[in-house]
């Protein structure tokens, strides 16, 4: 006898599009470029500071999550 599971609830009304989602895609792209800048200029300074970039737009987009300006849990969305 198959078991019977309630609906899943619907999906964000904002489909991932958050302040922290934006800092962190931004922050990665603008880390991506820069370390590529370096890799073609064979520069590792620069490429060191690209991977900076990438780490603190990373870090930067987990505190905004955490302070509320990132999607909501799943978990905190069933309470």
């Amino acid at each position: 006898m198959p078991s019977l599971h309630a609906v899943p609830p619907p999906p964000p009304e904002n489909e991932g599009n958050t302040v922290a989602a934006w800092v962190c895609t931004v922050g990665v792209v603008l880390g991506s470029i820069v370390a590529a800048l370096g890799l073609v200029l064979v520069d590792v300074p620069i490429i060191i500071g690209g991977a900076i970039v990438i780490v603190l737009a990373l870090i930067v987009s987990l505190v905004l999550r955490i302070a509320g300006f990132g999607q909501k849990s799943r978990r905190a969305q069933a309470r």
